[in-house]
């Protein structure tokens, strides 16, 4: 098994953040990978497990998108 363990701070936005992604959850677009997604106090923390180092990658660059759009979007509206 392949993991990774991100970290990312938004301050008063991690919540906000999290909630805009929360759907993304219920939605498994693969069997070979598994996403934890947390806020925690200003952070939001993305696990990610996978069979293989391709499932990895591919979970990782759809959440890294995900979070950056969701951010993005929330800054705008800010």
């Amino acid at each position: 098994m392949h993991t990774v363990f991100v970290e990312f701070e938004f301050g008063d936005l991690a919540p906000m953040v999290f909630e805009a992604l929360k759907p993304e959850l219920q939605a498994t677009p693969s069997e070979r990978s598994r996403v934890e997604l947390r806020s925690e106090v200003g952070l939001l923390k993305l696990f990610i497990e996978a069979e293989d180092i391709i499932s990895l990658r591919a979970a990782l660059n759809t959440w890294l998108r995900l979070i950056k759009i969701a951010e993005e979007m929330l800054e705008t509206k800010i």
